[in-house]
């Protein structure tokens, strides 16, 4: 039996087409989110960003059995933030994280009787410390309601949310930490409870809480990296004490003045720029806002010198008082590799231009680009397939084989 090359193109276009429309229904059911970004310094709508509850009957953590007091900490529900930032050669750059969990906490007490709740201390180990397994140890917590009254039945309940740190999803002795929860009956007796947790990452040093109103200070301030813009954020909170009638939120707004030292302010550089993309806002009481810094730089590699230091003058109008306070940048010059992005905060997706003519950019590929990379690969296939089949087939009946010269 004689084979048939038009037979055989035939069913390899057949295999390709179905490849091709495999390819671009599975492009098609990428999200709008994934494939754009959104304004600089702005939440990036997205399937992941937002509200996402929990099964609150799953206990994560609880007291031990023989407790005065006993506590159950229910799995945590949280927030998730997403922004979005400019990058080189018009890419955009996106970050997704928690932004505070809540906790379901459920006490068990005598009856009619009042008990206290309250945070401990999560303390790392030295081999934490050591190795460098544990950052950023501020953290904020706050019960809703702090106090509460069992019931007939025994039993009282609140909320904790927590800021600064998340409940790990894998146990890791490098990173983990155990925060105490603790409860106190007024009628005497205790019980506690500890709570795994894993510290954020970042800059910030940790959350930055407001008792009362007053400067935001940036503690050990933010890094970057040579030629590359970064967009590293600070949590704020504005927590007034529980004794505090009806708070109302704090009117805020930012502005850098120039750079700052020793008290005194000096003109901005020409090589470094920060600035705040959101410079007005409202600090409500006992919620987390994320706030952005945007740094940019035209710095050039050092190999004699590892970092170049700025402190900057941040003039702050928090309600009814003006303060002045300093931000430390650092920007290392170091160069990493070509076309590399600067450092982040946490989980990054990157949506990308081309890269200018004649630039060192990696080489950035769109969906369609992909599906005509693949349909060249399988047409160069198929015709040296087919070519071949008539080679074989003018073999086998003798007839010449014709070359055009």
């Amino acid at each position: 039996m004689r084979d048939n090359p038009s037979g055989v193109a035939f069913h390899a276009w057949w295999v390709i087409l179905t490849l091709v429309a495999a390819t671009l229904v599975s492009t098609a059911a990428v999200p709008d989110s994934a494939q754009t970004g959104s304004s600089p310094g702005a939440p990036n709508p997205g399937p992941s960003c937002g509200w996402h509850s929990q099964n609150s009957s799953t206990i994560v953590a609880s007291s031990p059995a023989g407790s005065a007091v006993r506590i159950a900490i229910g799995e945590p529900s949280w927030e998730q933030d997403c922004f979005s930032f400019p990058g080189p050669a018009g890419s955009t750059s996106g970050t997704s994280f928690p932004a505070y969990e809540v906790f379901p906490i459920t006490v068990h007490a005598s009856p009619g009787v009042t008990v206290e709740l309250e945070a401990g201390t999560a303390t790392p180990t030295a081999q934490q410390i050591a190795e460098d397994g544990v950052r950023n140890t501020t953290i904020w917590t706050w019960f809703n309601p702090a106090s509460v009254t069992a019931d007939s039945s025994g039993l009282a309940r609140s909320n904790l949310t927590l800021a600064g740190a998340v409940m790990p999803f894998v146990p890791n002795d490098i990173s983990n930490v155990s925060l105490p929860i603790v409860a106190v009956a007024s009628a005497g007796g205790s019980g506690s409870a500890g709570l795994p947790i894993e510290f954020e990452g970042g800059n910030s040093g940790g959350v930055i809480i407001l008792q009362t109103p007053g400067p935001i200070e940036f503690g050990s301030g933010i890094g970057g990296q040579v030629g590359e813009p970064s967009d590293p954020l600070f949590s704020v909170v504005y927590s007034p004490p529980s004794s505090a009638t009806a708070p109302t939120p704090l009117q805020v707004s930012l502005k850098v003045l120039g750079t700052y030292d020793n008290g005194k302010v000096g003109p901005m550089p020409s090589d470094v720029q920060v600035s705040f993309p959101q410079s007005s806002f409202e600090l409500q009481p006992n919620s987390v806002l994320y706030l952005p810094v945007s740094e940019n730089n035209s710095l050039k590699p050092s190999n004699s010198t590892s970092a170049a230091n700025y402190t900057f003058a941040v003039q702050e109008t928090v309600g009814s008082n003006t303060y002045v306070e300093p931000l430390a940048v650092s920007v290392s010059l170091m160069q990493i590799f070509a076309g590399g992005s600067g450092p982040s905060q946490s989980s990054t997706t990157t949506t990308s231009a081309p890269a200018p003519a004649g630039g060192t950019d990696e080489m950035l590929t769109s969906p369609i680009a992909e599906v005509a990379l693949v349909l060249a690969a399988a047409a160069l296939i198929v015709i040296v397939t087919v070519v071949a089949l008539r080679r074989r087939e003018r073999s086998r009946t003798g007839e010449p084989e014709i070359r055009n010269l």
